[in-house]
């Protein structure tokens, strides 16, 4: 399998002020950096493994991604230079807290580095992007396969906690927002603050609705009310959560509800993006605008 720069886990602050193309050096293979910060630590080596933070940059002010956006470190293989001047050649400089800006040759570094079958249109391909690396750690295999261990028993432990602790925090969140509702057979809360006037969707037909999402604790993680997007979807056709299936099918066209979703009617023990933990209850306030 061809190594890849996008393995994720882990988190820390990157912050690497934008610098202009006269503060950089140049090594005699071509790689052009900067240096931020240098330890005196060891260096990484080929077959390491180094836990970063890490931005795109183009232009030199602008970042265009982040690791941080999704709350994550990223681990990368240190592997052999795939051609003069790359970003491997850059980690092989660093060692544990060094932080470097790398100005890299866009191609080379999307269609080679990334496997990205192109250039990003917003970047000239003959043009550069800075790559700002900030090293949080550095293991050998044995390390990082024991490291990796230990974070997998880790986030066992903390899934147990959450499962354990989702029907404690469901019902303190209906008590102090005084619902009282009976909840479905299922375990779907529905609250309906609107009746519509037109029928029930029917299983298989595209129901249209205006959504917002969030957890419990009121942070909104996705809705199409705010990007002025209604979203149309099959109902019963397994494209959206269990509890939409559910919840949609029994509110008439015209409704506004809102649906309070425990864990198992939604994506149980996964974690999607950086607000929805495992074993989330979900709530989502919807408009059913249309079904046909």
């Amino acid at each position: 399998m061809r190594n890849t720069i996008f393995l994720i886990a882990g988190t820390l602050i990157l912050a690497v002020a934008a610098c202009g193309s006269g503060d950089f050096e140049r090594t005699d293979n071509g790689l052009t950096y900067k240096v931020h910060k240098s330890n005196r630590g060891d260096k990484a080596v080929i077959d390491d493994i180094v836990k970063i933070d890490i931005a795109y940059r183009y232009p030199a002010d602008s970042v265009f991604f982040t690791n941080q956006d999704f709350n994550e470190a990223m681990y990368i293989p240190v592997i052999p230079s795939e051609y003069s001047g790359d970003i491997y050649e850059g980690l092989r400089l660093m060692a544990e807290g060094d932080s470097v800006t790398f100005k890299l040759d866009a191609m080379n570094f999307f269609t080679t580095t990334l496997r990205s079958p192109s250039v990003p249109g917003f970047i000239p391909q003959d043009d550069s992007v800075y790559v700002d690396i900030l090293v949080l750690d550095i293991f050998n295999q044995e390390e990082y396969d024991d490291y990796r261990m230990k974070k997998r028993e880790d986030m066992i432990k903390e899934q147990e906690i959450a499962k354990d602790a989702e029907d404690d925090l469901l019902q303190d969140y209906l008590d102090a927002s005084g619902i009282t509702v009976e909840p479905e057979e299922s375990g779907l809360v529905i609250v309906v603050e609107e009746e519509g006037t037109g029928p029930k969707p029917q299983s298989g037909q595209n129901v249209t609705v205006h959504y917002t999402g969030k957890i419990l604790d009121g942070t909104v993680f996705d809705s199409s009310v705010e990007r002025g997007e209604p979203f149309t979807f099959q109902l019963g056709a397994g494209q959206v959560i269990r509890g939409w299936d559910e919840g949609v099918s029994k509110l008439n066209i015209g409704s506004k509800a809102t649906l309070i979703i425990p864990s198992y009617l939604a994506y149980g023990d996964q974690q999607r993006g950086p607000v929805i933990t495992p074993f989330s209850t979900l709530i989502f306030e919807i408009e059913v605008l249309d079904a046909n």
